[in-house]
């Protein structure tokens, strides 16, 4: 075998590799997180915070929390670092997105700032439309009523 046949077929054979390593998935890169993952980095960040629940967008950069007492988690992946941040109600302002499930959120404080986070469904925009907005801590200050607590 010559010099030049054996060089086509090292050739041929790591690209061959390459390939089968590219279509089998191992070359892609993780951006997105579970569950599980955003509980962990968030609860590193606010180990004080009761998590409620989770929702995460469509691509899975971006994680809302619903915690206890009214506010909002705020989770997002920016390269290899995560920024997590408490949201009380009247902090953001919150619009719908048309065309597609999501909204467009804008921080009124300059330190984050807002964008187009889009979901996986309407229910997923709703339910964090109502964290952001203080929806359920109003409905719980309507349901608990003046009375609450007190003996009759």
């Amino acid at each position: 075998m010559s010099l030049g046949a054996l060089i086509v077929v090292v050739a041929f054979g790591v690209m061959l590799v390459v390939g089968v390593v590219h279509y089998t998935g191992s070359a892609r890169r993780k951006d997105s997180r579970d569950h599980g993952e955003v509980i962990l980095e968030f609860a590193r960040a606010y180990p004080g915070e009761a998590i409620r629940s989770v929702v995460m967008t469509g691509d899975g950069v971006g994680s809302f929390l619903r915690l206890a007492g009214g506010k909002t988690g705020f989770l997002q992946l920016m390269g290899r670092h995560y920024v997590a941040r408490l949201i009380e109600p009247g902090d953001v302002s919150v619009e719908a997105i048309e065309g597609r499930p999501g909204l467009s959120i804008k921080f009124h404080d300059s330190s984050l700032r807002g964008g187009d986070y889009v979901f996986d469904s309407a229910e997923d925009v709703a339910e964090v439309s109502l964290w952001l907005c203080g929806g359920f801590s109003s409905a719980n200050a309507v349901l608990e009523g003046p009375d609450e607590g007190q003996n009759a």
